[in-house]
């Protein structure tokens, strides 16, 4: 045992082979690690680091001794012509900040907000870009370069360490307490045991893998796991590492874990190469997927009761029976916003042939509560340390999530600052604990049950049913207490915006008439839709046909909620 123990220390201290590549006037160093065994993850940290497992690496790992330079990066630009995506679309969005909201035209790799020079790590880089230079670099070099796996990246961080961090995070990562506001050069701090500098802080680092909120049936090979457990892969997230510039030490973890959807892009992502012998099997660099629509519930045979309730550790979830029918979907006038959207037309037919239970409220907070509790899970608005208000004007607000929304809430009272993924989330969580098949409902389905058959604006006297701008107070209320629809459905205007299955998409035109959802990757797959109003909502975005549009991945609203949906089978 002793011997063994001072053998892997001597392996600690012993230089790793390193080897260089000349590719366009850059230098590329590259250090080889060895194969070997760890655990992976955390059991102190998030539930996403969890379950911790053995991971064995069979293949010596070549991986850049540093991130990706601004140096290298114009290498491949200038070579290739190529315009990233932040150049091509929006900017790219600011770390976030109390003085800075959101996104800039004018922030890409080229100008990130601050002054870099050659030795900076780029930044402002998406997934899409990273594989884009890899592509690049193994042609121009006859070699196989790509972005490291997770496991591998974890591997490589840790470095035979077993702690939070490979060594004093403060002499070996550049976070926000330590960088002045922007990144530095590269190999500034200390590096790993491994002769790797960065691994923790300066940018984020791009790896292959498919984000999941857990580690259960993750490979134990090294590879990267490939495998969505969203509706449509075209919501999917990939996986960043080490912390960045701009965020806590915390962030900076070995373990820790940010998932982005593969356009993301801020002042603070970048990414680091990995040589392989040959080309990875991968789904790696996924653009495109064509159009799809849920599957329809399977009709049931018999009757049905009509309501349903399910309990876990004693928490009730309670459900009314929606029947099938026929309506009307979208608004029956012109309706045109100032950016002369007509979100909400053309009014279209839509069947539902099938019964389905719809929660007769929003989720609670105890009821979320109970899985956060039980899985250790971490909102996104956790994980990114802001959420977006608008009530003084739209901003960061700091520290803003479903724990502390901003007012202080009764278990009653419906949970906020909720991310689609947090759904979704949240639904696998109670299928598994429930065994029946828990979802949000379609943005058909959501509108049919709202409406209850009726066919104007609301479907009742507004004041009545919802919590909305004029009486909330500006902050939610216990659900149930306004009267609740012809369908007995609560809050179904007002309180919290309700996240569908749905991506998002301008019009109505091309929709599905048949109650599914409508999966086709609408905005690239990362803007989803609401419905419903809340109590931070006008009257009129609280309407049976209003759509709200919201950024899936970076932008957590404050006040969005979600109910729950089950086939009636």
């Amino acid at each position: 045992m002793i011997v063994a123990l001072l053998l892997f220390c001597d392996a600690l201290a012993t230089p790793l082979p390193q080897s260089k590549i000349q590719v366009g006037g850059a230098e590329f160093e590259l250090v080889t690690i060895p194969p070997g065994k760890f655990m992976m993850g955390s059991n102190s940290g998030p539930g996403d680091e969890r379950p911790v497992h053995k991971v064995t690496i069979n293949h010596n790992l070549e991986i850049g001794k540093t991130e990706v330079t601004v140096a290298q990066f114009q290498a491949f630009v200038e070579a290739t012509g190529y315009k990233t995506e932040a150049e091509t679309g929006r900017g790219a969005w600011h770390c976030p900040c109390p003085d800075k909201l959101g996104s800039s035209p004018d922030l890409s790799w080229k100008n990130p907000g601050f002054d870099q020079g050659a030795n900076h790590p780029a930044a402002c880089v998406t997934y899409r870009d990273a594989n884009a230079f890899c592509r690049w670099l193994s042609q121009q070099t006859g070699q196989h370069f790509r972005l490291p796996t997770e496991a591998e990246w974890e591997y490589a961080c840790r470095a035979g360490t077993t702690g939070d961090y490979a060594g004093d995070v403060r002499q070996m990562a550049w976070f926000d307490m330590t960088s002045q506001g922007q990144t530095k050069p590269v190999a500034q701090k200390n590096p790993n045991p491994w002769g790797l500098y960065d691994m923790q802080g300066n940018v984020w680092e791009w790896c292959q893998d498919i984000y999941r909120w857990h580690y259960a049936n993750a490979p134990s090979d090294g590879s990267a796991n490939t495998n969505t457990d969203l509706p449509t892969e075209a919501a999917s997230r990939r996986v960043l590492r080490g912390g960045a510039w701009c965020r806590p030490g915390t962030s900076c973890r070995s373990s820790f874990r940010y998932p982005a959807h593969p356009a993301f892009r801020e002042c603070g992502s970048g990414f680091r190469i990995v040589r392989c012998k040959k080309a990875p099997v991968t789904k790696a660099d996924v653009t495109a997927v064509p159009a799809k629509k849920s599957r329809k519930p399977a009709g049931h045979n018999g009757k049905q009761p009509s309501a349903l309730t399910l309990a876990v550790d004693g928490i009730e979830f309670d459900f009314v029976r929606i029947e099938a029918g026929t309506f009307t979907m979208g608004s029956p006038n012109v309706y045109v916003d100032v950016a002369n959207m007509t979100y909400e037309l053309p009014a279209h037919k839509v069947t539902i042939d099938y019964s389905y239970y719809m929660q007769t409220t929003e989720v609670t907070l105890e009821q979320f509560d109970l899985f956060a509790e039980a899985t250790g899970y971490v909102t996104d608005a956790e994980k990114k340390g802001w959420a977006l208000h608008g009530d003084k004007g739209w901003r960061h607000e700091i520290l803003s999530d479903w724990r502390f929304c901003g007012f202080t809430q009764t278990e009653a009272e419906p949970v906020t600052h909720i991310s689609w993924y947090d759904a979704i989330a949240f639904c696998r969580w109670l299928s598994e604990k429930t065994g029946r098949d828990i979802r949000l409902p379609t943005e058909a389905e959501w509108e049919y049950a709202c409406r209850a058959a009726t066919t104007g604006d609301y479907a009742g006297t507004l004041d009545k049913m919802a919590w909305c701008r004029w009486n909330s107070v500006d902050r939610t209320h216990p659900v149930a207490r306004k009267k609740p629809n012809a369908w007995g459905l609560y809050d179904m205007h007002g309180n919290v915006w309700e996240w569908v299955q749905d991506l998002w998409h301008d019009d109505c035109n091309g929709a599905p008439t048949d109650g599914s959802a409508w999966l086709e990757a609408g905005h690239g797959g990362y803007v989803g839709v609401t419905r419903g109003g809340s109590f931070a909502a006008p009257p009129w975005l609280c309407r049976s046909y209003s759509r709200m549009w919201t950024l899936l991945d970076y932008m957590v609203n404050r006040n969005n909620g979600f109910r729950l949906t089950t086939s009636a089978d």
